[in-house]
């Protein structure tokens, strides 16, 4: 449901602002819609990996900059410059070995470009790359999760 990804999302937007605190401009993270979304997609890959269910029950969509969940984006899509901020509101919170996965993706990409995760997500073969129609303005393919699962399920992502 959306309030639990709005609840991920928070997590991690909280994470990289800690990270961020007392940091030089040059040495922060850039927190944008495209790396919170790859984020997401690769908390969910993992999280499928380690307890072979989904973290999520909202899908992923075949966006042209990768995975999205749309509702996801248009509550972040405000923050475009590289900070963001939490979303205030009721979300359903996220259980500790979800925090622990986001945690995770979180620290096992602090040193990885916005655009490289962009690329990993786009990996020929991939969920994404199997689904994706450049044609489609709307891009409304649903990355299925069993695709998410099958394909993550022996790969090391960050590796």
């Amino acid at each position: 449901m959306a309030v639990m990804c709005v609840a991920a999302a928070n997590r991690l937007i909280t994470l990289t602002n800690q990270y961020n605190s007392g940091k030089t401009y040059g040495e922060r993270i850039s927190m944008t819609c495209k790396r919170l979304q790859k984020l997401l997609y690769f908390s969910e890959a993992e999280y499928m990996k380690k307890y072979g269910e989904a973290m999520f029950t909202e899908d992923f969509f075949a966006w042209p900059s990768g995975p999205v969940i749309p509702s996801v984006y248009s509550k972040f899509a405000q923050f475009q410059n590289g900070e963001m901020a939490i979303v205030e509101g009721k979300h359903t919170p996220i259980t500790k070995e979800m925090e622990e996965v986001l945690d995770y993706v979180f620290n096992a990409t602090i040193t990885i470009d916005t655009l490289d995760l962009v690329e990993r997500s786009h990996v020929e073969g991939g969920p994404w790359d199997l689904v994706f129609d450049a044609n489609d303005p709307k891009h409304m393919q649903i990355i299925e999760k069993s695709s998410i699962r099958e394909y993550y399920n022996t790969r090391n992502i960050f590796g």
